[in-house]
């Protein structure tokens, strides 16, 4: 019996040694500086920055909040772990989304009346480009048809973030601005597949995630719901191939659902000039590891020109002001960078004066990388749009209200941007 003890006890010594080596590496891994990434190729943004220091954070606590928030996100093996917790979840079957708060078929009951309703506005019977075939995984990518696409899994908690985020600003700024406008933006995956294709891609209904934040926003934040209209004119080039951002024109159905919210009558897009720039090679084409499906199906840019003016003015990243065009010539861009035809690309700050519009109408849009093609629509109905990256920016709402008279504001937001912990952070300290 002692001799079983003895052994039990060495089993157990041997067991805390592995665990206690464990953790020892893991926090070696985590203060090995050299090794911290800047950027996430999963998420598809900057990381957190070390904080600098201020007596006023330090008092208060929040510098060590900051640097807590900049660990985590920083963390050498945290992209890794994302892949292997991604890998895990996907041993587990085909499963549904899981919300605690509220009824998943209620919702996604609403999700479904809504794309009825706005199928019945539709007089006439639009081509279904709905993607019906199954594809395969490469890198971070799925492919079907050499086409790629993201894949997004819906987590309540962290939408939850975002609704809070969204609803601190409102409470913010409704004294000081007449409208605040939330629009969410789907991937080209809710947008174009269909759902036994994202049951096999083990990926969420982008509509129920959109419609479980837009059910819980408050009643004085105007909704923009973009992506029933979008898989109404899925037959449609409005997501590239080849990148995960939407096309001009994809922005364009998307302006539309916001003109409807904002009870205007939307341009005709047949009216504006067109640019076309060939043999663009998107953020698929490494993500996939190089996948020569991709590369085999190239996209064209095609942009459209404001009427009322192409110049804008944007920060440099070395703080100057300069002159730009909202449409630029993209055609000597390498392959990878023709997306930064619009609006530069992802600037701090930038704007457009429309001289033709003397109403001194001002809007800000808080964006992403989505928002640079959604931007040149709104140039022909405000006298000033504004437009700051939220990832960069360093000015805050109520700044520019006080600057330049804004009246609307607009966070554009992909659906990622959704659930990203950090740009929660961001979008409540921009809306100060």
């Amino acid at each position: 019996m002692k001799e079983q003890n003895s052994n039990h006890d060495w089993i157990e010594i041997i067991k805390i040694s592995l665990f206690a080596l464990n953790l020892f590496m893991f926090c070696v891994i985590g203060f090995l500086f050299y090794l911290r990434p800047d950027t996430s190729i999963l998420e598809k943004r900057a990381l957190a920055k070390f904080p600098d220091f201020t007596w006023n954070a330090f008092w208060d606590g929040s510098y060590f909040k900051q640097i807590d928030i900049w660990y985590s996100d920083t963390y050498p093996l945290r992209e890794k772990m994302i892949g292997m917790s991604k890998k895990v979840e996907s041993l587990y079957g085909v499963r549904d989304v899981q919300i605690v708060e509220g009824n998943i078929n209620e919702i996604a009951k609403q999700a479904e009346n809504q794309k009825k309703e706005a199928e019945s506005e539709v007089e006439e019977q639009l081509p279904d480009g709905t993607v019906r075939d199954i594809g395969e995984v490469r890198g971070s990518v799925y492919i079907v048809n050499n086409c790629g696409y993201e894949m997004y899994t819906f987590m309540e908690d962290l939408n939850m973030g975002f609704v809070a985020s969204m609803n601190l600003v409102y409470s913010r700024i409704k004294d000081k601005v007449d409208n605040m406008y939330v629009m969410l933006l789907p991937t080209g995956s809710g947008a174009m597949l269909d759902k036994q294709v994202l049951d096999d891609m083990q990926c969420s209904d982008e509509s129920v995630a959109m419609n479980y934040v837009y059910d819980r926003l408050n009643e004085g934040i105007h909704p923009v719901r973009t992506i029933d209209i979008l898989r109404k004119h899925n037959a449609e080039y409005i997501f590239f191939h080849t990148d995960h951002h939407w096309t001009a024109l994809g922005a364009y159905y998307a302006y539309t659902a916001f003109c409807k919210e904002k009870g205007w009558k939307p341009h005709d897009y047949n009216d504006y000039e067109k640019r076309e720039f060939p043999n663009f090679l998107g953020s698929f084409y490494s993500y996939s590891r190089q996948s020569p499906a991709i590369a085999a199906n190239p996209d064209t840019i095609i942009a459209y020109v404001p009427k009322g003016t192409n110049k804008m003015k944007m920060i440099m990243p070395n703080g100057v002001l300069e002159d730009w065009e909202i449409i630029s010539d993209a055609t000597n861009y390498p392959a990878s960078s023709k997306y930064e035809t619009f609006v530069g690309g992802d600037a701090p700050f930038s704007y457009a004066h429309n001289e033709t519009i003397t109403d001194g109408s001002a809007a800000v849009v808080i964006k992403d990388s989505m928002g640079n093609a959604f931007i040149p629509w709104l140039i022909d109905h405000y006298e000033y749009v504004y437009w700051i990256d939220a990832r960069y920016t360093k000015n805050t709402i109520s700044q520019l209200v006080r600057d330049y008279h804004i009246q609307d504001v607009i966070y554009e937001v992909g659906i990622y941007g959704a659930s990203n912990q950090y740009l929660h952070k961001r979008y409540s300290e921009i809306g100060r």
